[in-house]
């Protein structure tokens, strides 16, 4: 009897210990969040305004607050919903607009789909952190003017895969940035090339193709203020974007497109 209320006591202490390390993953993910947002909205001279996103309960809805012109205030909106992670975002007191992720998981009928178990938010929350840590500590880049994937970054690429992997059958959306240097179509197009190129090795190293996305947003959406070499090398980058696997995947040239 003894050894058997050892034992239940030793499992309900594993659990709580899981519970309390689960909080803590998740409320650290969501601080992350802030701090990105607030980093950019900093890097384009908005930080005037403050994000908030929710801890007890945790969510991934963000909600700024702050003075701000009328231009400046839609400026700020799209800033923190262009963010990895953030699921939607709203000036405080009117209605959440969501962001390109959530729009992906709701799908056409957006309107009648139901909202995703906790479960699922949580597991696409996880990965997307797990993704996150590997891409802002070993940044994939490239020269200017260039698609070229070095060997380093190609080694990153090993990282991303593996943890991918462990994300099982979520939708990957790989998202190329260029610096605002030269004409603007050709930036577009170069993102896309980037872009694709990423998808490519992610599709080499066993990623399922039908889960990813590749798009090229050329220099429209900005990291860094500036045109000097330090801002060009942080605008010239690669982001994911973690969901819901939502059936076959768009056609990348149409999502280049915006159809």
């Amino acid at each position: 009897m003894e050894i058997g209320s050892k034992i239940l006591t030793g499992v309900a202490a594993t659990v709580v210990l899981a519970l309390v390390g689960h909080v803590a993953t998740g409320d650290a993910f969501i601080t992350g969040l802030e701090q990105k947002a607030q980093t950019e909205l900093a890097a384009r001279g908005l930080d005037a305004a403050t994000v908030r996103l929710g801890h007890d309960p945790l969510s991934r809805e963000a909600v700024i607050q702050g003075e701000l012109p009328e231009g400046s205030r839609q400026q700020a909106l799209d800033v923190v919903m262009a963010i990895p992670g953030i699921s939607s975002a709203s000036w405080k007191g009117q209605q959440p607009v969501a962001t390109a992720e959530t729009e992906a998981v709701a799908g056409a009928d957006a309107g009648s789909s139901p909202a995703l178990p906790a479960a699922d938010r949580d597991k696409i929350a996880s990965c997307q952190a797990e993704v996150n840590k590997i891409a802002e500590t070993r940044k994939i880049s490239f020269r200017s003017g260039s698609a070229y994937v070095s060997l380093e970054s190609r080694q990153i690429l090993d990282a991303l895969a593996k943890a991918l992997k462990a994300c099982d059958g979520l939708s990957i959306a790989v998202e190329g940035h260029t610096d605002d240097n030269g004409d603007k179509d050709v930036n577009r197009v170069m993102s896309q090339e980037r872009a694709d190129r990423i998808k490519a090795g992610l599709v080499e190293r066993g990623i399922p193709e039908r889960l990813i996305t590749a798009t090229g947003y050329g220099s429209t959406r900005p990291r860094a203020k500036g045109s000097d070499a330090a801002a060009d090398a942080q605008n010239r980058r690669i982001e994911f974007r973690i969901g819901a696997a939502s059936g076959a995947s768009q056609n990348d040239a149409e999502a280049q497109q915006g159809k």
